[in-house]
């Protein structure tokens, strides 16, 4: 039976503390500062004890990390286990250890050390330590470029690239912080759901607030027939069928022709377990309008002999779609897009000519209808006529021809308008 009760520290600080159990297996710990905080303290442990049939563990938090590490290696995607690894390494490694260092358990952790985290991630103090494998990486690289060799294929070359990669920036953007907090929140969540924890320290952090973008980021007509004029051939021929389809970057990098079907009309987006690549969201079936079907019966005649639909030099898997682009965007004159504006422009043109978002969900492949939300506001139609409504009130107050052509611009403008 779980009780609590007050008690003074050696430092005169009186704390209310949770005891449960006897003898050997007897836990003691610190429950709150208030009688209020620990009765709920108190009401979370003995929930848990009744859901596991025995009270949370103390293990420490590297213990446990290691536990989760395994659990992710069975449970999530290669690209989502890195992501995942990063955070929970420098929560650990670079603020933990230096800022916390009595935090040895993990239900030692409070809300606190979170608001702790947060506050130094977002000002530079905690800057992330690079991990065991890429220090390999980077030292094999050096090695291999001080004695001068060089790769016979460009492919094969391309690997010395990595050492010129980004460096992690000492400040963090609010977006990155927030996402490092829903990271940490997964993972209290599944220390409760396996009894190492009883209260998800990240519950009550509150998020930085990130302004909603009001429009998808995407490529207008004239800016569209501006891009495909400065594109060689092949090219065009890729960029058009990102815009056709609204597949993402690795999507179009990993297609091949077996997932093409002339005969039904369609694209499979699918996994290619031989390469180690999945998509982002389900599998789905992209339908194929009669130009990209003619764009790509003449990308087959010209590419067809090997796998990919849109490969690189070699044959190969094309990793230099985003350099191309940026590319063709500076030849054009154009802001410089990304490959996912492409895929913005697919949605966005779409709702402007009136497909329903649901339908327009399905061709993306999102899995939830709420992000295809931002595509609702491209289509103003209805809102257009609402505020046209005005015009008959401004054509009441003021006659035709009354605004002189040598009043201010926004006079002649109006003028204009209710002609």
């Amino acid at each position: 039976m779980a009780t609590i009760h007050r008690r003074r520290l050696v430092s005169g600080e009186v704390v209310w503390e949770l005891t449960h159990g006897t003898g050997a297996d007897r836990q003691r710990f610190v429950a709150g500062r208030t009688r209020e905080e620990a009765e709920e303290v108190l009401k979370q442990f003995t929930r848990q004890i009744a859901l596991h049939g025995g009270a949370p563990r103390g293990d420490s938090v590297e213990a446990v990390l290691g536990v989760y590490l395994t659990f992710l290696k069975t449970n999530r995607r290669p690209g989502t286990i890195r992501r995942y690894v990063r955070v929970l390494r420098t929560f650990h490694l670079c603020f933990l250890a230096p800022f916390c260092p009595e935090v040895t358990q993990l239900r030692q952790l409070r809300p606190a050390h979170l608001e702790g985290y947060k506050q130094r991630r977002i000002e530079g103090a905690i800057v992330e330590v690079p991990a065991e494998e890429d220090r390999a990486r980077e030292q094999e690289l050096r090695r291999l470029l001080s004695q001068g060799l060089k790769a016979e294929t460009r492919r094969a070359n391309a690997k010395f690239g990595w050492l010129g990669r980004k460096r992690l920036r000492p400040t963090v953007t609010p977006r990155t912080v927030n996402y490092e907090l829903r990271v940490l929140d997964t993972f209290f969540r599944w220390a409760i759901r396996h009894n190492h924890l009883f209260i998800n320290p990240a519950a009550l952090v509150e998020r930085f607030r990130i302004p909603k973008r009001a429009l998808p980021k995407f490529l207008t007509v004239d800016e569209l027939t501006r891009l495909f004029e400065a594109c060689r051939e092949a090219e065009r021929r890729l960029f058009m069928a990102i815009l056709l389809t609204g597949m993402r970057k690795g999507e179009i990098a990993h297609l091949t022709w077996a997932d093409v079907s002339f005969d039904l009309g369609v694209i499979f987006i699918q996994e290619k377990a031989d390469v180690g690549w999945k998509p982002k969201t389900d599998e789905r079936i992209i339908p194929t309008s009669p130009t990209l079907r003619q764009l790509l019966e003449v990308q087959h005649a010209v590419s067809g002999h090997g796998r990919f639909v849109f490969p690189n030099k070699e044959g190969g898997i094309d990793t230099h779609i985003l350099e191309k682009l940026r590319n063709l965007c500076r030849r054009a004159g154009i802001k410089t897009a990304t490959v996912h504006a492409l895929r913005h422009s697919f949605g966005a043109h779409l709702r402007m000519a009136g497909v329903s978002l649901a339908d327009i969900a399905d061709l993306l492949g999102h899995k939830d209808l709420a992000t295809t939300q931002i595509y609702a506001k491209v289509h103003q139609e209805h809102l257009r006529a609402a505020v046209g409504k005005l015009a008959t009130i401004v054509q009441t107050v003021i006659e035709p021809g009354t605004l002189k052509d040598d009043d201010t611009p926004d006079r002649k403008l109006l003028n204009r308008l209710i002609q």
